[in-house]
């Protein structure tokens, strides 16, 4: 009992630092190439980011990660309303942006709870492991970076502290060409 309501104010805390806005919006495009059972898909990748937030505010998340496990960060990030990304034809909510920037360079790191697939329900996969897509851009401060694409990931800390995404099946996805439209 005591183990939940510490998660339970670890995600009340999280709550408020959602609702900060610590960085200004910005919008991006790329070109995305991700593996599926047909094969190689190329795809156009869009990425509007309203409201990031620093590695700093984004602290209380890796304890909620860390006591919680994937379903406890993925209910404390969900319908945050961080921006949109939209992939291909398919356009989604983005539920937590995090901002490391090194110099004039950046890193956002752009996670969204994904659409859990019909069969992998009813067969309980060990695919539903892993609820997050993760979108991790390589921007610098003149010209085109790149980035990864994790379409079914876990996310964890490691023992020094960072957080990482961990591809289910396969390898993860590719951006390439990431530029700055705003």
């Amino acid at each position: 009992m005591k183990t939940l309501l510490k998660i339970g104010a670890a995600l009340l805390s999280s709550s408020a630092v959602l609702a900060q806005n610590t960085s200004k919006p910005a919008e991006f495009s790329a070109s995305a190439k991700v593996e599926t059972s047909q094969g190689t898909r190329s795809l156009s990748f869009n990425l509007v980011v309203t409201n990031p937030m620093t590695m700093e505010d984004a602290q209380p998340l890796k304890e909620v990660l860390a006591k919680g496990g994937q379903q406890a960060l993925l209910n404390a990030i969900r319908g945050s309303g961080r921006g949109r990304i939209k992939l291909g034809g398919f356009e989604y909510p983005v539920d937590l942006v995090v901002i490391e920037k090194s110099g004039d360079a950046a890193k956002y790191y752009v996670v969204t709870g994904r659409t859990l697939k019909y069969e992998e329900v009813n067969e309980g996969r060990d695919s539903l492991n892993h609820p997050f897509s993760v979108f991790v851009l390589n921007v610098p401060a003149w010209g085109t970076g790149d980035g990864r694409i994790y379409t079914q990931a876990a996310l964890s800390v490691d023992a020094e502290g960072h957080v990482r995404a961990d591809q289910y099946d396969g390898r993860p996805g590719t951006l390439q060409d990431v530029k700055r439209l705003r």
